[in-house]
């Protein structure tokens, strides 16, 4: 649906400086926030069109109105949202202030981004796409040695492996050798599979093979596909005056629980893998989903706040945060 231009200005200004105040705008404050050379009675005459659009709704009988869910997508999509605009000006003086660089964590910058702009951001992680990139062996004593394995994500982990009776430590770095030439690249969630495979490798070239081949699959190569949440300022919905301790717990099983984009339907920009949920009676989530080319964990960042989040911002910070992890991997 396409707003006349003065209406189109209007609304705008309307839902700004709801975003400003979090209340209800009246004629009168709208020209006087604006210091519009337009009369109430105009401002009025055009809040009531954008009324019968769809645009705006009165909370109560008397009194100013507010966007509703539609004028909320409405402004979203046609207004604030431009695909080429990666961060205000704000964010990134406060960025450069901190001095972080392209090399900046997503610790550091969502947790500057969401206090200083009040809301919370949640990064969510899954380990399907993670490759074993490096294993080695590194033998502490007669009985026993330390498995390092090192993942595409940069992940390393450390892994005790005890000899027991029947395993030699020469066995154990053929093993290792063979893992290096054919599981290189695997999916970690795929590593006890493939494994499997090598039996007849194994057989051939180490003794007691089945019982070494046996303790890998069950107690080093022990990965599961997980999609995990991280919550940064959690507080701004927990103390938020406007949202129900019913709605606390489902947002918090949510976030702890599920892919947030996954669970959202309505897409603002399908191409960029952008989502709303402004159905909720009070809270807005914009999510947006991030492909790597390398294999990294973080797949989408997620924004939630109150109905008078600034959406811009919000846009805006979710293309920083995605920039700042994609540099990050490079």
């Amino acid at each position: 649906m396409d707003l006349k231009s003065r209406h189109l200005d209007i609304f705008k200004m309307i839902v700004e400086t709801f975003f400003e105040t979090g209340e209800p705008v009246g004629s009168k404050k709208l020209v006087e926030a604006k210091n519009l050379d337009l009369s109430s009675a105009t401002i009025r005459n055009i809040m009531s069109e954008l009324e019968k659009q769809g645009f705006l709704e009165k909370p109560h009988t008397s009194g100013g109105r507010i966007p509703t869910t539609f004028g909320l997508e409405y402004y979203t999509k046609y207004i604030a949202y431009n695909p080429k605009k990666f961060f205000n000006r704000s964010l990134n003086d406060i960025l450069i202030k901190k001095r972080l660089s392209v090399d900046t964590t997503l610790d550091e910058a969502a947790n500057l981004i969401s206090k200083m702009a009040h809301f919370t951001v949640v990064a969510t992680s899954n380990n399907k796409d993670e490759k074993l990139k490096s294993i080695q062996l590194t033998p502490l004593d007669m009985q026993s040695a330390v498995i390092v394995i090192v993942t595409s994500s940069g992940n390393v982990q450390n892994k005790l492996f005890d000899f027991e009776e029947g395993i030699e430590l020469n066995d154990l770095r053929i093993a290792i050798r063979l893992f290096k030439e054919r599981l290189i690249d695997t999916p970690m969630i795929e590593l006890a599979t493939r494994a499997k495979a090598l039996l007849p490798l194994f057989k051939e070239r180490i003794g007691n093979y089945e019982r070494l081949l046996e303790r890998f699959i069950k107690t080093i190569f022990v990965f599961e596909e997980k999609t995990q949440n991280k919550t940064y300022n959690k507080d701004a919905m927990i103390l938020s005056k406007n949202i129900s301790r019913e709605e606390l717990v489902g947002l918090l099983e949510l976030i702890e629980k599920h892919s947030v984009w996954s669970t959202i339907e309505n897409n603002l920009d399908e191409d960029n893998k952008i989502k709303l949920d402004f159905s909720r009676e009070n809270l807005n989530i914009i999510s947006k989903r991030i492909d790597f080319e390398n294999d990294k964990n973080i797949k989408e960042i997620s924004i939630m706040g109150p109905k008078n989040i600034d959406i811009e911002e919000s846009l805006e910070t979710l293309d920083l945060l995605s920039i700042l992890i994609k540099k990050g991997d490079n």
